[in-house]
């Protein structure tokens, strides 16, 4: 069970880390939201796109947390693949970075 407290812990800070470093890009005009749904609310504002994002991701961690005595194993499967994913997000703006600080000639 701290397993899983642990894991959704972890996916809320990727979570937030990739709300802060896909604002910065977007922005400074270096990126663009993939996610069509969230892309539709940044196109009407930041801030909505903050509260969506927020909004759905909370909703997410809550029903897994909700629902964590019933399904450990699964709820636990579930949290280790969108930590995985948002693992790969963090190491994607982490790459962007590199090269925002280096420099584009490569």
């Amino acid at each position: 069970m701290k397993k899983i407290v642990r894991l959704a812990s972890i996916l809320t800070i990727f979570i937030l880390i990739d709300l802060t470093a896909t604002i910065y890009w977007i922005a400074n005009d270096l990126g663009h939201e993939a996610n069509p749904l969230l892309n539709f609310f940044l196109k009407i504002s930041p801030v909505w796109f903050v509260i969506v994002k927020l909004g759905l991701s909370a909703m997410g961690i809550i029903v897994l947390f909700l629902f964590r005595k019933q399904f450990t194993k699964f709820i636990f499967n579930i949290l280790l693949a969108l930590n995985f994913v948002y693992m790969v997000l963090f190491v994607y703006h982490l790459w962007g970075l590199l090269f925002l600080i280096m420099g584009t000639n490569y």
